[in-house]
């Protein structure tokens, strides 16, 4: 077997884990039981987790949530999108301007998620401790509405590093559409309009 094969292999391999890890990561999100026994934080109680993946699901939504909070379900999609690049043996370019992206969403995201939630009156924060951080130091310095601009640059500059999405690109397509469908428009205006207009101009 070739090198190139057993390349591929592994490849696919980690294309295929990956997917696990992100169907894992989204059931114990969602399933997640603040009252269950977690490791390293909620030691209390005997009773069985009530997590769909068990003690280490409860585990790992407890640290996804206190992390980021709900900006939490970003991961089991980073997780799929780099599991199908892995599972097709395509390369992913520009890795390290895509994970200081990734990284950039996730912290405007929950600081977003912050600044508009609050503590979320749950077991977490809405945003995590990232999220918290961020808002309150921006806060303290920009007051809310001064915040909210800098995190939405802060999500909208992270989209651009992290994908191929251009808002120039869009906003282009966008005129050409408005432009190609005007004369369409007044190709179809109705043939009774056109004496009325001869009229008026007499």
């Amino acid at each position: 077997m070739s090198g190139t094969t057993i390349s591929h292999r592994v490849s696919e391999f980690s294309g295929v884990a990956l997917f696990a890890l992100a169907l894992v990561w989204l059931i114990a999100l969602t399933t997640y039981d603040p009252a269950d026994a977690v490791w390293f934080f909620n030691t209390g109680g005997q009773a069985p987790p009530h997590n769909f993946v068990g003690q280490v699901g409860a585990l790992l939504a407890e640290l996804s949530y206190q992390v980021v909070g709900f900006a939490a379900y970003l991961f089991p999609v980073i997780a799929i999108v780099v599991g199908w690049h892995y599972f097709w043996c395509r390369q992913l370019p520009a890795a390290g301007t895509k994970t200081v992206g990734l990284g950039l969403m996730l912290g405007s995201g929950a600081a977003l998620l912050s600044l508009a939630l609050g503590d979320g009156g749950g077991a977490f924060r809405a945003g995590g401790l990232i999220g918290d951080g961020v808002a309150r130091v921006l806060a303290e310095y920009l007051n809310r509405t001064g915040s909210i601009i800098v995190i939405l640059t802060g999500v909208f500059l992270s989209v651009i590093l992290a994908t191929q999405f251009s808002f120039g690109r869009m906003g282009r397509e966008l005129s050409r559409g408005t432009a190609r469908d005007r004369p369409r428009s007044a190709r179809g205006r109705s043939p009774a309009e056109t004496p009325y207009r001869l009229k008026a101009a007499g």
